[in-house]
């Protein structure tokens, strides 16, 4: 089974670890395997190298029984060590550079330095705060009251053509991207639908996995309290 047919079964609970923000990610990687994380996202907005991204890929790798995904925030951050990238694409930044202008550099490396990896191109939609990652791509976050126009950047990335797409409410959100907007979204978009930012009880992870997501992706609790993974994990599957 290739990575994105993996993605496209059921609801799975993916774990963020930013190397830029978590020096120990091999212990929040222990925590997120034995809380049951059906994959490791790994990346983030700033200051990660190329070597430094290899490397945690490969100590995550060595430990791990789910897939390591990359999850760039520049060109730096990849390395075919990973089992496939998420090829980003924020739809409502500003700047062109964000929606196409690092696409076509990052495809180049990719076919000429990292053809192994699995690609799967990903509409990028930030909404809400939008935290690191909506300030660096110079993005106009959908408010969190406006299911319509989110379910109207999904018709979009469906009819153009994206594999996945990730709503981001951003790291550290004061709240989750609603459940209304990511049911509004997956009526639009019938491929792989993947939310993160902002989720941090169970009772909010089972709130959006009930709306039908593929993936649920949790990064600021991994950093702040791994310890309640379990918790996240436990919602999602019971949901």
């Amino acid at each position: 089974m290739n990575l994105y047919e993996y993605l496209s079964e059921g609801v799975k609970h993916f774990t963020l670890i930013d190397p830029d923000k978590s020096v120990d990610y091999l212990r929040i990687a222990r925590y997120a395997l034995e809380a049951g994380t059906d994959g490791i996202l790994v990346g983030g907005s700033l200051g990660i190298t190329a070597s430094q991204m290899e490397k945690v890929v490969k100590d995550i790798k060595s430990i791990a029984n789910v897939p390591v995904v990359l999850f760039p925030g520049s060109l730096s951050q990849l390395t075919d060590a990973a089992d496939g990238v998420l090829f980003l694409s924020v739809l409502n930044s500003l700047d062109p550079y964000f929606i196409i202008g690092a696409q076509v550099h990052g495809a180049v490396l990719i076919a000429k330095h990292y053809p192994r990896l699995e690609v799967i191109s990903t509409a990028y939609v930030i909404v809400g705060d939008g935290g690191a990652a909506g300030f660096v791509s110079m993005s106009k976050p959908i408010p969190y009251t406006r299911p319509d126009i989110a379910a109207a950047y999904a018709l979009a990335a469906g009819y153009i053509g994206f594999k996945a797409l990730y709503l981001e409410a951003g790291s550290g959100a004061p709240q989750p991207v609603p459940p209304d907007m990511v049911r509004a979204v997956r009526k639009a978009f019938p491929r792989v639908l993947i939310v993160g930012g902002g989720i941090r009880s169970g009772e909010a992870a089972r709130g959006v996995a009930r709306e039908g997501p593929n993936v649920i992706v949790t990064g600021t609790l991994a950093e702040e309290s791994p310890e309640k993974l379990g918790e996240i994990v436990r919602a999602i599957k019971q949901r």
